[in-house]
């Protein structure tokens, strides 16, 4: 893994310090999501390496999710779930467009439709279901656009928001990003698809995280952070239910001075600035990414 560009350190020392050589940019609300699905041998989480020439973690490992849209406001949801919970669980002014941004991008980037009818039946993965992905990526349909014509709005009950990680202010584009997990609908698979990542796979965590320490799976501190919590975990049901019941603030890795006046790196909360635990300089830039890893043996299948 390459360290922290020699720019994003001196941004970090007038952070620390209080020199306005620096302006953060302002962190894009944005969703991602852990789709497990579970076999004999345990839990598995989907996980895309992203292409080298992304402008943001380029080929990086990282599980679906992007960049909260405008239209994700006008999406009907099934209202299952309570949603003054999820906006406290988000820190967020609007939960509701967190979840259908969770929902469209897992739909947009592996084919998962987290949708039901008003009757709370799964949506179908039909003949029709990958051309109308295709049309939504291409801007020729909106998202609500292809939950009318199939009769279904956004499951909400099945996302379960368990953490929250805002890219640290040296970088040059900054996401807050609330994490939620969810089990792939019964009669629905992830799949890979071109765009954004060069390869897709399932992966088992503890597998995973050999990689990563193998050096072959590069992996930024949230994504690593979920991929230990996983790893604990026997089965989707337990994993499910740890997500549910896990405190969730908004961790911002920040720069701080310590005692002797150096330069260190502490995970804080990114509303009030409380320090959470000693933390270390990011092992990466979000920016810079990475080059091509280890191809997984596994495609998303």
């Amino acid at each position: 893994m390459p360290r922290l560009p020699n720019r994003m350190r001196d941004r970090a020392e007038s952070i620390a310090r209080g020199f306005a050589t620096w302006d953060p940019p302002v962190a894009r609300d944005a969703a991602t999501v852990c789709l497990l699905r579970e076999d004999a041998l345990g839990i598995e989480v989907f996980v895309m390496r992203r292409t080298t020439s992304m402008a943001f973690a380029a080929g990086m490992h990282v599980y679906p999710g992007g960049a909260v849209e405008d239209s994700d406001a006008d999406v009907p949801l099934a209202g299952r779930s309570d949603i003054a919970d999820v906006a406290l669980r988000t820190s967020s002014a609007d939960a509701r467009a967190l979840l259908v941004a969770a929902a469209r991008e897992t739909f947009e980037e592996c084919g998962v439709l987290l949708a039901v009818t008003p009757d709370g039946e799964s949506a179908v993965d039909d003949d029709d279901l990958d051309g109308d992905r295709l049309a939504l990526v291409a801007g020729h349909l909106t998202f609500a656009e292809v939950l009318a014509r199939r009769g279904l709005v956004v499951d909400d009950a099945a996302l379960v928001p368990f953490a929250h990680w805002v890219t640290p202010e040296v970088e040059d584009r900054r996401y807050d990003t609330r994490f939620f997990m969810t089990a792939v609908p019964v009669g629905q698979r992830a799949r890979h698809v071109e765009g954004e990542a060069d390869r897709s796979a399932w992966w088992r965590p503890a597998e995973a995280l050999s990689a990563y320490a193998e050096g072959s799976m590069a992996m930024l501190p949230p994504t690593l952070a979920v991929m230990n919590m996983l790893a604990a975990c026997p089965d989707v049901a337990t994993a499910l239910r740890l997500a549910g019941r896990a405190d969730v603030w908004p961790i911002l890795p920040a720069p701080l001075l310590d005692d002797a006046g150096d330069v260190v790196w502490h995970l804080v909360n990114a509303r009030t600035r409380a320090v959470f635990a000693i933390g270390e300089e990011p092992p990466a830039s979000e920016t810079d990414g990475t080059g091509p890893a280890v191809d997984p043996d596994v495609d998303g299948e």
